[in-house]
């Protein structure tokens, strides 16, 4: 009896496992249009392999650590960032990279990637729906682009840090 239950317990782990798997994939892939997703890699949130993907592309499911549904679907520039990011390293990227978002994104400071806490209506970015994201790597390039998360259409989030980078909405906030 001992060994029928201690066998129903490590497949019932094993069941756990796949279903939690299934359900971070089926997460990362609401990121992006299927066109994208349904080839691309798809990592968790530690940077392990859960799918192998043929495209270039690379989706990451909801991330667990913050408020709301939050998926990406990325370009390797876009990865070398999220690393760089995560590590609090300058990123190194050279080629232009995107990035869809399009179940949204969590509230965020626009102007100082690592503040948690709300700035204040001008700062702090709520109500991001569906959106794409551009990394350009020749900042300059980045002038005259309005920092306004609220003027309507793209600006520049982090505009004065290394993280600097373009966000489209894809539908209609601001102004």
């Amino acid at each position: 009896m001992n060994r029928t239950i201690f066998v129903a317990f490590l497949v019932s782990l094993f069941m756990t496992g796949n279903v939690l798997a299934d359900n971070q994939i089926k997460s990362a892939m609401s990121a992006a249009p299927s066109s994208v997703s349904a080839k691309a890699t798809v990592l968790d949130w530690d940077l392990k392999t859960l799918r192998e993907g043929s495209n270039g592309w690379t989706c990451l499911p909801d991330r667990p650590d913050t408020a709301g549904n939050d998926p990406w679907c990325v370009t390797e520039s876009w990865l070398n960032f999220l690393k760089a990011y995560v590590n609090k390293e300058k990123p190194t990227y050279t080629q232009i990279g995107f990035a869809y978002m399009l179940m949204g994104d969590a509230e965020v400071s626009n102007s100082d990637p690592y503040r948690t806490e709300p700035t204040g209506k001008d700062d702090w970015v709520t109500d991001l729906g569906p959106h794409l994201m551009m990394l350009i790597p020749n900042r300059e390039m980045l002038k005259g682009i309005s920092t306004d998360h609220l003027n309507g259409g793209p600006w520049i989030m982090w505009p004065d840090t290394p993280y600097a980078h373009i966000m489209i909405p894809l539908e209609s906030r601001g102004g």
